[in-house]
């Protein structure tokens, strides 16, 4: 089982923590957070998309990308991918990104998606994704860095089957999709055998975390039968949300899935490594226990 990091899981160590962390765990690969840190945050406690202490700027110079594929290999661990926050449209970042990906011998690379807010329509998005995605698989196949669509809520992806449409049109040796089904939570369930199964050659990373729904504190206890609860969604310990992990497990197994398995924990729950350590033992034990 090839199990990865998404180091935005991991904002209060540097690079090098990181690695050795990751080594102490088992854990073997590495997706790099990539994306500008404004000098305001710097002097902030280390948080998942503030002062994250484990983050590659895009524009990272020989010094900085030196830095972290020595952080790499001197823990042992691989690169495995360069993770930004691209903007759907944006071809020159997107080379700027798949260069850097390439110079840390990193094989993916997360690209944009247009948000969905209702002030659009779903077409007139979907076809800007698609001019977009044209660009994205010339670079792709250019650069040999695999390009990943992420199923994300609040995007015109949500679910597999709408990446699925995003990204069948494409070579899947140059576009892919990054399957979470812990954003699914939020939006975009869907039954996850038959997503994979939809997916078929397009799968290409499965990240890891979990969320729950619960009443809005607003709300409190439904007394009244007609009234409305409002109900919202937060982050969970992977163990305790509303993905089974194990049924997943079993999912992923029985389409022939063989890729990586990055953790993206932000339920707080553990410390970093603590965190690291248990999602180790949590993912072995639960492949065992479906063999």
């Amino acid at each position: 089982m090839k199990l990865s990091v998404f180091t935005v899981a991991a904002p209060d160590l540097s690079p090098e923590e990181l690695g050795e962390a990751a080594a102490s765990a088992g854990i073997a690969g590495l997706e790099w957070r990539c994306k500008e840190t404004p000098a305001e945050l710097l002097n902030e406690a280390p948080s998942f998309w503030g002062n994250n202490k484990c983050t590659i700027p895009p524009d990272a110079g020989e010094a900085d990308i030196d830095r972290f594929r020595q952080a790499a290999a001197r823990s042992g661990r691989k690169a495995i991918a360069v993770t930004p926050y691209l903007s759907c449209g944006d071809v020159e970042g997107t080379e700027r990104i798949m260069r850097l990906a390439r110079s840390l011998d990193a094989s993916m690379v997360r690209v944009g998606v247009p948000g969905y807010d209702r002030t659009k329509p779903y077409g007139e998005l979907y076809e800007q994704a698609i001019g977009y995605l044209r660009e994205v698989e010339r670079l792709a196949l250019n650069y040999g860095v695999k390009a990943l669509v992420e199923t994300h809520h609040v995007t015109i992806a949500p679910s597999a089957s709408l990446a699925h449409r995003l990204v069948s049109p494409f070579n899947p040796d140059a576009i892919g999709v990054l399957y979470d089904p812990g954003n699914m939570v939020h939006e975009g369930f869907e039954n996850y055998r038959m997503g994979m199964e939809l997916l078929g050659p397009y799968l290409a990373h499965v990240h890891v975390k979990n969320a729950a729904w619960r009443p809005a504190a607003a709300s409190g206890e439904a007394t009244d039968h007609l009234e409305t609860v409002e109900w919202t969604s937060g982050w969970a310990p992977i163990a305790n949300g509303v993905v089974l992990w194990k049924q997943v497990l079993r999912d992923l197994k029985a389409v022939g899935y063989d890729g990586w398995y990055g953790v993206e924990d932000f339920s707080g729950t553990f410390d970093t490594r603590t965190m690291l350590r248990a999602y180790a033992n949590q993912m072995n034990r639960w492949m065992e226990e479906i063999l």
